[in-house]
């Protein structure tokens, strides 16, 4: 897994890598897109959507990152990658990708979110 495309510290928007099975998913809740701050010869404070997509990465590889709103923001995962199951928050015996993507966000990130596979994705999430 390559990581999170930065520029001056902060990931990147709009990246796409071809050849993978991709399963988009809407992920919405109270201040869960909010930017990184600080730079420029002081710290950064990592904000939700650079938390959000480093838990993220922990169920699944992501292909795709989608333009950030505070209230949420569009990814797409590996699907052939993606863990469906797993030991950490899951209570589900067999949870979707997205109630995967959910328990881990809910636990990281301390926010009530909501993920979804959009039937339709919309230009911009609010």
């Amino acid at each position: 897994m390559a990581g999170i495309s930065r520029v001056n510290g902060g990931p990147v928007a709009e990246t796409l890598h071809g050849g993978y099975q991709q399963t988009f998913l809407k992920i919405t809740g109270s201040n869960i897109g909010t930017a990184d701050t600080g730079g420029s010869g002081t710290a950064i404070t990592e904000g939700n959507w650079s938390k959000s997509l480093r838990i993220i990465q922990t169920v699944a590889t992501l292909v795709y990152i989608g333009p950030r709103a505070d209230g949420g923001f569009i990814v797409a995962v590996d699907g052939a990658t993606a863990q469906p199951t797993g030991p950490a928050y899951d209570t589900d015996a067999s949870p979707t990708v997205a109630e995967r993507v959910k328990a881990v966000l809910d636990a990281g990130t301390s926010i009530t979110t909501t993920v979804v596979v959009p039937g339709m994705l919309a230009a911009n999430v609010s």
